[in-house]
């Protein structure tokens, strides 16, 4: 099994980097110095090639890029400059003819051609949002696009704005283009980060700032906010938390904590509604992106500077360390 790991280099990362699992055993077999920051890695079901959120060499401006993994290395076969800021993830349109980038520091979107072999070429669109602010001045100063992902079966691209405490629809043309359709406005100062559809119809959204785990469904074509539960423990007193990433798997959406340090794990119920989450604390600190694995969790834990494996009790199986590791992938071998 192998896991793309990004990395921060402004942290002391290795870069985007691959992790080998051999039962509890972690082995790094491979990392690349040559982007900065590669924070975010998609992977394309047609081609294989990794497609990775990084910044350029001055510090300030995005780009993404395209490797191949092969013989056991990282090849980088393509890179695109991005005039947004900040540059935190990437998704693919289902025929995977576009590649979709959301800029945090900036609020801003950027659309980029992929040619027959997944090549990412130069961009044809790129726009800031402008949207009225959340009342927390310090996080929301400005409109910030934190992450973009297509409803499954549709041409509709979401948008998580933490900035504006906004979801914004796009409608992708056929020259990959975006059109806004809608805008969702969430709890105000919630600070919308990731959302993980659960089918076309619902969606599960985490609020970055207030820790808040939000069901939306599609009623009488309206997306309506149905149920919000906190991601913490009742009366948490401890310091400054922040919620991160979401999966899901048949019968459970889980929530990482940065702060509390724990997966916050939400049952689903039949209602489709979720119960009040049990924890599982995590053994590292700032837990910013995690990966299901056969019953327990694999962990980027950011500020330990560990990808860690533990069961579904929180006892730590297998560790390497990798300063700045933020975000996992398993990679579908071909």
């Amino acid at each position: 099994m192998l896991i793309a790991v990004g990395c921060y280099t402004s942290m002391g990362g290795p870069g985007l980097s691959v992790v080998k699992m051999t039962g509890d055993a972690m082995e790094i077999v491979a990392a690349d110095h040559q982007l900065k920051d590669p924070i975010w890695t998609e992977q394309g079901k047609k081609s294989g090639l990794l497609y990775v959120a990084a910044t350029q060499e001055d510090g300030i401006h995005a780009c993404v890029a395209a490797y191949r993994w092969q013989d056991e290395g990282l090849a980088l076969v393509s890179r695109q400059e991005d005039a947004g800021q900040g540059n935190c993830h990437l998704c693919l349109n289902e025929e995977e003819t576009f590649l979709y980038s959301a800029n945090y520091d900036n609020g801003s979107v950027a659309v980029f051609p992929l040619d027959e072999k997944g090549y990412i070429l130069p961009c044809i669109q790129y726009f800031e949002r402008q949207a009225p602010l959340g009342p927390q001045k310090e996080r929301q100063e400005r409109t910030h696009a934190h992450q973009v992902s297509f409803r499954p079966g549709t041409k509709e691209l979401f948008l998580c704005d933490l900035g504006a405490d906004q979801v914004v629809i796009y409608g992708a043309g056929e020259d990959g283009r975006l059109t806004l359709k809608e805008e969702i406005l969430c709890q105000a100062g919630s600070g919308p980060r990731h959302l993980i559809f659960d089918g076309p119809e619902v969606f599960y959204l985490v609020g970055e700032l207030n820790g808040w785990m939000s069901r939306y469904e599609r009623i009488a074509e309206k997306w309506q906010c149905v149920q919000t539960l906190s991601s913490l423990p009742e009366g948490y007193r401890g310091p400054v938390n922040t919620a991160a990433a979401v999966r899901q798997d048949e019968g459970h959406v889980y929530l990482s904590n940065r702060g509390h340090d724990s997966i916050a794990v939400f049952k689903k119920m039949k209602s489709g509604k979720l119960e009040k989450p049990f924890f599982i604390r995590t053994p590292g600190a700032f837990p910013r992106d995690f990966l299901l694995m056969g019953g327990g969790f694999l962990l980027a834990q950011q500020n330990s500077g560990t990808v860690t494996s533990i069961n579904e009790n929180g006892v730590p199986l297998s560790q390497t360390m990798l300063p700045g590791a933020v975000s996992l992938l398993l990679i579908q071998e071909k």
